[in-house]
């Protein structure tokens, strides 16, 4: 094991010995509530704690001795090519396996599994297991911060300082260095080790030369290099620091790689040899040391061969007395740093009544309590927190049985976290308890995260009511439907008793005669196949309104395969089909226009118009009367057909070419029209008369379209001399009705309908010879549907005909 992991152990349980450190570690493996268990090298079972035996059901004898299989089964296999994978990369860290811990019941638990090879003298022992179910809470990083290095190296008790190559600067010191030479940190940090390395005052270069050329051969070498012996007097602790004692010192340079092989640093080590100096010197060696006032000096030649003997030597005695003190305690060491990385828990400690807190490692979310203040509580646990905190701790005390709390605490940058810690008291031989051992888990994000869930879903529910949204929930085996308001109200059942759970029948009772079977099949279906469900279908609600809805759903199982619920959500979506149905009947009005407007209608007519004009232009003085006529009639039927195509343009271009809606001053658009139908309303001496029209949302354009065809129409077909016509408007809440109404020749009610159609000319074109294409009112009703009205005929033969149609009020208008 390494002086750093020793020193780290020795630091972490301070002055127990190996047998209270060993219970210290029990403690702790009992403590954190993961599964932990061991393997021997031939992959079974040699010890595991009571969290593993507790999840698996099995008793500890079932277990140990028994293959990893009996708790893993085909999973192991994956076990043992990690273990494999580890043996053969000693550096490499263990991969986090997916795996399923099968249970002495055959229940099947889901768990997150980290192994480590545990190694004695660079023999594998076995192996160590971490077991955390996956769902109880997230698996924390496990990588090490720089501050917890820097910690453990600080509390190392060799004296040892860290340098950067090239520049030697002074990067980290030991907290044993700085006790040994008496020194401060802030007197060492960021300097070079050539400004504090001892000099010979009659050569100073002689100290610091020395120095680099042993930093430069293990630069060079890759290989650790002792130095000469070195004296380098310290203050007397008695004289405070007023008198010196002298102290002799080896140092040693040893280098340290990165994982590309690359020196990263230089570890400068100095070991206190003062005890064997002093020995050669009373056993007459006193010439083999030249002693000087000035504070140092270096070993004369003389003689230096026995010194260095004896003290490499006494280097490999010191030596080995660590490694024999440390071995003992190499096992638990490695135990408890896989545990504190894998598991990420913070360890702690604290004195018998919780008053005084040190975060020993894990996670830096735990701060210490400064003695000087208040206690731990008081200090670091919010205010509205401290009563139930301190309950639970008196509660423990007074029972001497194990703590477990969730609870916040205030961490060292100030913000508030989320914790569950627990402890477990340690008791001397009277009972009594000394002090707790404990380790604790952020679980800030978790309790976030149910928090937010907890918000989402009473938003996600005010939501479901204001936008006709419902949830259900089915509990298959009692059959019990538990739904939100919204979705009771939409089945027409009361709301406080769907909460509870009615039976799946009485939703079902609720649907559409015509839809009824197939949604019972399809709720069948769903169970059987295990695939989502989603089904439109009608539905009668409280107010024996017939409306559409959509449901989608899924179902879920037990371990048995056995269906267990059926969650899912409803959708009001009655406009949505009103809407389809429009779409669909529009799209079947685009689809003939498609047809008559083709390239097969147009370019037949593009050929007879080019050879009657040919003909015109060519035969004109040949041709008699007749001849002229019937060439007048065919350009007059080509025009309109012309005329007809373009009709069928516009008609096509109601969705796709319209303007964004706008308020729209009608009196304004009618204006507009009027001056357009100038020349036919003096032609006809036709009487227009209009109300005040109110403003409206909607396509300036379209509605002049509008307009134009109607009054058209008004005039044209007018049974009068001159022809009266009369434009009105009522307003309803938020739409606007507006008439136009004139006094001709009638429409028969069976034709009210059929006269919306393209291309229905009721009229003969001898009666009137503007009768049109048969699209302008097929055109009026396209525009009038596209701004969300209606438009209608009431008519009878010879009593003359009002067209009305709706259109949505200005935005801000008063009703």
């Amino acid at each position: 094991m390494s002086e750093r992991a020793e020193a780290s152990e020795t630091a972490f349980w301070g002055d127990a010995d190996t047998t209270e450190a060993l219970q210290y570690y029990r403690t702790l493996v009992e403590t954190i509530d993961d599964g932990i268990y061991r393997l021997d090298t031939d992959d079974r079972l040699v010890s595991l704690n009571d969290a593993l035996v507790e999840s698996t059901g099995y008793t500890r004898e079932e277990l140990l001795g028994e293959h990893v299989s009996v708790l893993f089964g085909d999973d192991s296999e994956a076990i043992e090519q990690e273990i494999g994978r580890l043996r053969a990369n000693a550096g490499d860290r263990s991969e986090v396996l997916d795996l399923t811990v099968e249970t002495a019941e055959e229940e099947r638990i889901h768990c997150e599994v980290r192994m480590n090879v545990l190694e004695a003298d660079e023999t594998v022992q076995g192996t160590l297991g971490i077991v955390r179910e996956t769902g109880e809470r997230k698996r924390a990083e496990t990588e090490a911060t720089e501050g917890t290095f820097r910690r453990l190296f600080e509390n190392v008790p060799g004296n040892y300082l860290i340098v950067q190559p090239e520049d030697y600067e002074i990067v980290a010191v030991s907290d044993a260095y700085l006790d040994a030479t008496m020194t401060e940190r802030t007197e060492i940090m960021g300097k070079t080790l050539f400004e504090i390395f001892p000099n010979n005052p009659d050569d100073p270069a002689e100290g610091v030369g020395n120095l680099r050329e042993s930093l430069e051969r293990v630069a060079e070498t890759g290989e650790a290099d002792t130095m000469s012996v070195t004296h380098y007097p310290i203050p007397d602790r008695e004289s405070d620091g007023d008198e010196f004692e002298a102290r002799w010192w080896s140092p040693i340079n040893s280098p340290v790689f990165d994982t590309t092989g690359e020196l990263d640093y230089i570890v400068h080590s100095v070991e206190d040899i003062t005890p064997i100096v002093q020995e050669l010197q009373a056993d007459g060696e006193q010439g083999t040391f030249q002693e000087s006032d000035t504070a140092e000096s270096q070993l004369e030649p003389e003689g230096s061969q026995l010194a260095s003997d004896v003290v490499l030597r006494g280097q490999e005695f010191l030596q080995q007395a660590k490694r024999e003190a440390y071995e003992q305690l190499r096992e638990s060491e490695e135990r408890f740093r896989v545990l504190v990385t894998t598991t990420s828990d913070a360890v702690f400690s604290t004195n018998a009544d919780w008053s005084e807190m040190r975060n020993l490692e894990g996670a830096d979310f735990l701060s210490d309590t400064d003695e000087q203040h208040s206690s731990w509580v008081e200090q670091y646990i919010p205010p509205e927190d401290q009563p139930r905190v301190q309950d639970a701790i008196d509660e423990a005390i007074r029972t001497k049985s194990s703590f477990e709390l969730e609870h916040r605490v205030v961490r060292e940058d100030g913000t508030v976290a989320w914790i569950v810690s627990r402890a477990t008291p340690l008791v001397d031989e009277d009972g009594e308890i000394t002090r707790w051992l404990g380790a604790a888990n952020d679980v800030t994000e978790r309790v976030e995260r149910e928090r937010y869930l907890e918000d989402a879903k009473e938003r996600l529910e005010a939501a479901a009511e204001a936008g006709a949204v419902g949830t259900w929930e089915w509990h298959i085996p009692d059959d019990r439907m538990v739904t939100s308001a919204s979705f009771a109200k939409k089945y027409g059942i009361d709301p406080d008793a769907a909460t509870e759970g009615v039976s799946l029948d009485q939703f079902v009772s609720a649907i559409h005669d015509d839809d009824r079977e197939r949604v019972e099949r399809k709720i069948e279906d769903a169970i059987e196949s295990g695939e989502d469900y989603e089904e439109e279908y009608r539905v009668w609600n409280a107010d024996d309104d017939l409306r559409w809805v959509v449901a989608r759903g899924h179902v879920e199982y037990g371990d048995d395969g056995t269906p267990v619920s059926f969650p899912g959500a409803l959708a009001d979506i009655t406009e949505r089909k009103q809407f389809e149905r429009r779409l669909e009947e529009s799209n079947e009005r685009l689809e003939q226009f498609a047809y008559a407007a083709s390239h097969d209608l147009q370019e037949p007519l593009r050929m007879v118009t080019s050879y009657l004009q040919l003909i015109e232009r060519r035969y004109a003085d040949e041709l008699d009367e007749d001849g002229q006529e019937f060439i007048d009639f065919a350009v007059d039927g080509a025009d309109r057909m012309y005329d007809m195509i373009e009709g069928l343009l516009e008609y096509s271009r109601v969705e796709r070419r319209g303007d964004p809606f706008e308020p729209v001053e009608l009196d304004a658009v009618l204006a507009d029209v009027r001056q357009d139908l100038e020349m036919k309303i003096e032609e006809s001496d036709a009487t227009i008369t209009a109300e005040s029209l109110p403003r409206v949302e909607g396509d300036p354009g379209q509605l002049r379209q509008v307009f134009q065809n109607l009054l058209a129409n008004a005039v044209e077909y007018s049974d009068e001399d001159p022809p009266q016509v009369t434009i009105s408007a009522v307003r309803n809440g938020s739409e606007v009705r507006i008439s136009v109404t004139d006094e001709g020749i009638g429409i028969d009610p069976d034709d009210r309908e059929r006269v919306f159609e393209l291309f229905q000319s009721l009229h003969a074109q001898d009666d009137h010879s503007g009768s049109g294409t048969g699209i302008g009112l097929a055109l009026c009703q396209r525009i009038v549907e596209r701004h969300g009205g209606d438009i209608w005929l009431e008519s009878e033969p010879g009593d003359g005909a009002t067209f009305s149609f709706t259109l949505p009020a200005a935005t801000g208008d008063e009703t």
